[in-house]
């Protein structure tokens, strides 16, 4: 991967101290500025709807499922963050998670059980789950990995999950066991009513507005859905359309490609920097200055 200078930074943000705990050379870097990113992380957020309890709290103690469309603006800042910041960049995003984990915490009034966000459990199950959507994302969507990256991706994001507190030996190490992980985990899982009503627009699209916008929705809906495990697709209750999920795959995959010609990485990359230079974090940075 070629060096990528972000020398358009402003002059408002205070110059950057280092590449961050990745850098240019990354499988990280080169995953999370492919524009099949997104598509990964919205296969993750599924994965995680299928965790209940952890659905039960976040519906009673936190408002990120009222506010779907933040809660995915915060959620991509964070990554940015933590991915293509400086290190005083990235710790002070994973500080500001982990002090909202704490304080997620709710009481089932029916049964007494308490729940914690920052469960060890949770925590892996969503580390885990967004490394599984992005690599699926790469495979399907024309991202092209060796296996060998692929592992090493696995690997460098034990640097991320630290750093929101999961312990990393107790993470996969390679792509196959974290495919395997997945797996394993779906005899805990299922629909609960805040998870099918964060889903539900999956099952009943809407159709009103410019009908050629509207049907590519649903075919880039039904790539994100083809990302997941069976199992997955068949708790949230979609096993196919009338358009077949691969083929919809497959047609998701070209319209990547075309994003990848009009957006080339190293323009998304310095658009990402720059974006992070100029984000409330970077006050961390500017105390030490």
């Amino acid at each position: 991967m070629s060096e990528v200078t972000t020398s358009t930074t402003p002059a408002s943000a205070p110059a950057r101290e280092d590449d961050g705990y990745f850098g240019p050379d990354s499988v990280s870097w080169k995953i999370f500025s492919d524009p099949a990113t997104k598509l990964g992380g919205l296969a993750a957020l599924l994965l995680q709807s299928l965790n209940p309890n952890m659905m039960r709290l976040f519906d009673q103690a936190t408002e990120s499922y009222a506010d779907p469309k933040g809660r995915e603006e915060r959620t991509g800042r964070f990554l940015e963050t933590t991915i293509f910041g400086d290190k005083a960049h990235a710790d002070a995003a994973a500080q500001s998670v982990r002090r909202m984990h704490a304080h997620a915490v709710w009481t089932d009034p029916q049964t007494g059980q308490t729940l914690h966000a920052d469960e060890p459990a949770w925590l892996n199950w969503t580390h885990n789950t967004l490394v599984f959507g992005l690599l699926r994302a790469a495979e399907e969507f024309g991202l092209p990995l060796t296996r060998e990256e692929q592992d090493a991706f696995v690997k460098e994001q034990h640097i991320a999950a630290a750093m929101v507190g999961c312990d990393p030996e107790s993470l996969p190490s390679t792509r196959d066991e974290l495919y395997a992980y997945i797996d394993e985990q779906r005899h805990w899982m299922a629909l609960c009513l805040p998870a099918a009503e964060a889903t539900r627009t999956l099952r009943k699209p809407p159709l009103s507005g410019n009908p050629i916008a509207a049907w590519t929705a649903i075919i880039v809906a039904d790539g994100v859905l083809y990302l997941l495990p069976e199992w997955a697709r068949l708790l949230i209750g979609i096993e196919g359309r009338p358009m077949n999920l691969r083929r919809a795959s497959r047609t998701t995959k070209r319209l990547m490609g075309l994003a990848r010609r009009n957006r080339p990485y190293e323009k998304i990359v310095i658009e990402i920097t720059d974006r992070i230079d100029t984000h409330p974090y970077r006050k961390v940075r500017a105390k030490k200055a």
